[in-house]
Formats: C-alpha cells, sequence, structure tokens
C-alpha cells in the first residue's frame, strides 16, 4: 500500500508539471548543476498580454523561437533587443510546440542558489523578431504571456552543505560534511569525535584581513572546533554549528564577519605536499 501511494503521489507530479505552460527539470533543483527550461506554447493562453505565438506557430511551425527572461535577473549576456532576440537564447523545439532551454543558473543569470530559488525564473518565448505577422492578419506581438516558474531547491547532496544559504554574521550557521564522499585516507572513516573545522574569518569579501578561530596545528586541540555526528545517524554526516561574529574571539569591536574558509582536520592527519582543499 505504501508503495503505491508513493507511485500515485509522483505520477500526480508529474501530470501537475507537464500541464503547465513552463516548468524546469529536474526537480527538485540543484543550483550548482544544469537545468532546463520547457515552455509549451500549446498550453499558453493565446491573445492574453498580446500573445500570438501560439496562433503563429500553428500556421507556421517551423519559425525559431526564443527566451527572454528576466528574473531571478537579466542575463549576464542580455536577451539581445525585442525586434532582435541574442542567438544565444534559441530555443530548441522537441515537440509541435514545445521548446526547451538548458542553462547554468550561475552563469546564465550571474546569481547564487539563494537568489534562485528565493525568486524563481520569469521567462517568455518569442519569435527573434517579437513581431506578429500582420500581413497574415495576426494582431499583438509573436510571444507568450509572462509565465513565472517556481524553483524547488533539491536537498543538499554534496560533500559539504551549508545551511542557511543567505546568512549574516550573527547568524547560527551549520555545516554539514559528508564523510562517505572524502577524498582523502587519512580523513575516512574515523572515530565519530575525531573530525574537527579549521576556520578562517574575513572582514572583507577578498580575505586581505583574516581570523583564525585556532592555528592549524592546535584545531584538534580544541574541542570547540569539533564536529558532532548527527543523532540517529549512520552514514558518516557530521555537522559544526556555530555564530560567526561569536566565534572569532579577536574580532575587533564593529567589525564583522563577511567571508568564511574552512577545511576539515583530523588527530595525527596531514594534507599531502600543497595547499589544502579549502571551501569558501
Amino acid at each position: 500500500m505504501k508503495n503505491i501511494l508513493i507511485i500515485s503521489i509522483l505520477s500526480l507530479v508529474s501530470i501537475t508539471m507537464f500541464s503547465q505552460v513552463a516548468y524546469v527539470l529536474p526537480s527538485p533543483t540543484d543550483a550548482t548543476q544544469e537545468l532546463t527550461i520547457y515552455i509549451d506554447v500549446s498550453l499558453s493562453v493565446d491573445g492574453s498580454q498580446n500573445n500570438a505565438l501560439k496562433a503563429m506557430l500553428t500556421d507556421h511551425p517551423d519559425d525559431d523561437v526564443y527566451i527572454w527572461t528576466w528574473n531571478p535577473a537579466s542575463p549576464v549576456n542580455g536577451n539581445g533587443d525585442w525586434g532582435d532576440s541574442s542567438e544565444d537564447n534559441k530555443m530548441e523545439k522537441i515537440g509541435p510546440m514545445l521548446y526547451s532551454f538548458t542553462l547554468l543558473p550561475s552563469e546564465f543569470y550571474g546569481v547564487d542558489g539563494s537568489t534562485l530559488f528565493a525568486n524563481g525564473i520569469s521567462c517568455l518565448a518569442k519569435l527573434k523578431d517579437g513581431n506578429a505577422y500582420a500581413d497574415d492578419g495576426y494582431n499583438g506581438e509573436a510571444k507568450t504571456e509572462d509565465l513565472n516558474i517556481e524553483i524547488i531547491p533539491k536537498l543538499c547532496d554534496r560533500k559539504f552543505c551549508i545551511f542557511p544559504e543567505i546568512r549574516q554574521g550573527d547568524d547560527y550557521v551549520s555545516i554539514t560534511y559528508d564523510n562517505t564522499q572524502e577524498s582523502f585516507d587519512g580523513l575516512q572513516n574515523l572515530g565519530p569525535d575525531q573530525y574537527y573545522v579549521y576556520l578562517v574569518g574575513s572582514t572583507d569579501e577578498f580575505f586581505f584581513v583574516n581570523y583564525e578561530v585556532s592555528p592549524v596545528d592546535m584545531v584538534t586541540s580544541n574541542p570547540a572546533l569539533q564536529m558532532t555526528a548527527l543523532d540517529g545517524d549512520d552514514t558518516g554526516k557530521y555537522r559544526f554549528t556555530f555564530i560567526p561574529n561569536e566565534i572569532f574571539t579577536d574580532l575587533p569591536e564593529g567589525e564583522e564577519i563577511l567571508g568564511l574558509r574552512f577545511y576539515i582536520l583530523a588527530p595525527g592527519f596531514t594534507f599531502p605536499p600543497g595547499p589544502p582543499p579549502v571551501e569558501d
């Protein structure tokens, strides 16, 4: 019965997604990986907001279609002009009126994951020149109505997960570490009380002024930097929670931590020659 219920829920989600004019896959979405926007012009509202694209593509199915988007930010390379869309924004036709466009959010929009999830994606589909074929009797513009897509965040499955994504220096911050993804032999499969965080904070975004919680050779002697195994978790995940502005005890009055860098250490472990794998 449980399996039947799960299958029914997944089927309902699929039906809901594919009955929308615009949606993204994969969903839930990892903001650090590529996503694909799909626009089904056949489901758009003909005539809404000057939308004439659906009617026009019925008679001109081979016309190229372009994405025009403005949220979560304007594209880094722009949309082009309304009367001359950028060739970089040309969509791929994958069905009679179904078009797709694949992008990496951080490169295409120049935003981080928190901005993507907070704002979603606003876009429309249009012909390159954006104009309806008046000689053929069409009124309005060669576009769909404005489309808004909610982006559902994927639960973090990376080696390090930071929560919350939007944070300030006086917020609690949690670093969750998945030891099963660790590549250094000397850090794998240790005891649950053997993982520590070397932590550096900066009062500027370029790390010109840095503060250590403890020098690197003292980290595994400082219980304040010890990670704890997640309660009831036997998959090798550990967590470290702190308030940036408070853990750096030598922070000058009035200064605030604006950036953090860290890596994992264990008693008796040293990295091979070369710099350690610092996380920003």
